[in-house]
Formats: structure tokens, sequence, C-alpha cells
């Protein structure tokens, strides 16, 4: 949780890897989640780079606020967002949580590292607001998505619902709005599905 201390990271990261090491089956990996405008990723590498070594998987989220083409960005906060962005492709997860807003000078990052993307189409017409222009119409607000179009033709990704009680969705509805709004055939699921 971006909101913890680096030391409740540690604690977090410490636990899951004493149950992973102990053979639990449904301890796999650890994920920086949370409120993005809180902390940056770089003040918990440290723990990740630990569950790394361990064996985990490591999921990060990122680039869910706007970020800067670059690092010497005028504003301060869009330079910070872009290296915290450019921090965590470098660190090279094996999951990005979400990666919408991206910008173009990562992209070339981003696609020679084919770090899987975690999409929740649902949750990402909700939060950025896709669907106002079209009165609330999901399908139209997913085709306005700033990457899903593109990473659907050539990107690594899953599709996850985010949180299925507040967005009122599950798996199959997230699967069911992609193949309406990217016209996707029962072949362009199982490819993502897989």
């Amino acid at each position: 949780d971006r909101s913890a201390s680096i030391n409740d990271a540690m604690d977090h990261v410490k636990l899951a890897i004493d149950m992973y090491q102990s053979g639990n089956e449904y301890i796999v990996g650890v994920d920086l989640g949370g409120n993005p405008t809180k902390n940056d990723f770089r003040e918990y590498e440290v723990a990740f780079q630990l569950a790394r070594n361990a064996g985990l998987k490591v999921t990060i989220h990122c680039g869910e606020v706007p970020c800067g083409e670059s690092a010497n960005d005028e504003d301060e906060k869009m330079a910070k967002a872009f290296q915290e962005a450019e921090a965590v492709l470098r660190f090279n997860p094996d999951r990005l949580g979400h990666a919408l807003l991206l910008p173009d000078s990562l992209q070339s990052l981003l696609d020679s590292s084919h770090i899987a993307i975690e999409t929740c189409p649902t949750s990402n017409v909700m939060t950025l607001e896709l669907a106002r222009s079209f009165h609330g119409n999901l399908i139209e607000g997913l085709k306005c998505h700033p990457r899903l179009g593109r990473w659907l033709e050539y990107y690594p990704i899953s599709v996850s619902t985010d949180d299925s009680g507040v967005f009122h969705t599950d798996p199959t509805k997230e699967l069911l709005l992609l193949a309406i709004a990217y016209n996707l055939n029962e072949d362009s699921l199982k490819k993502i599905v897989v």
C-alpha cells in the first residue's frame, strides 16, 4: 500500500516470503497498489527486490496519474511521475497495474520489456471518466481508452476487475466489454485469457 511506510512494506514482504517458502500455495507474489498520489515506488524498491530475490512475482501499479514526457518536465509533479514510471519499467516487474497514462516517451521501454499489463476495463473507464461524453456508456468509453486498443493488437495483457464490488463487474463482464468495444472474436479472447 503506497500510503504505508517502508517498514510496513518490509514487514509484509517478509511475511509473504515466510509463507511462500513454507509451502503456502496461495502466496505467489506481492503488489504495490493504493493511492497513486501517495509516496513513490523508489521508496519501496528494496522491499520488492527482496521479494523477487525470494522467488515471488512482483506487480507494480504505475502510470495511473498523468506523467510528463521527460524527467525534465517543467511541472514538478509531472517530472516526478515520469521518473517514477521510468524507475518501475527499469525495475522490470512481472506485471504492471493499469499503466494507463504512461507517456509516449516511455512506450519504447515498455515495448522492449514485454511486462504484462493488468487492465481493468470498467475501472479504467470509470476512473478516467472516459464514458462521460457518451452518457455513461461503458462500451463507447472503453473505445476511448488511451492504450488498450494498441495493446490488444500486440502486447501481453491480463483482464481483471480491479474492485468488483465498487464497479459491479466480474471477469466475464470485463471480457464481454472488450469483445464488444473492440470487435474481438473468440480466438482473440483466447489469446488474452491464456
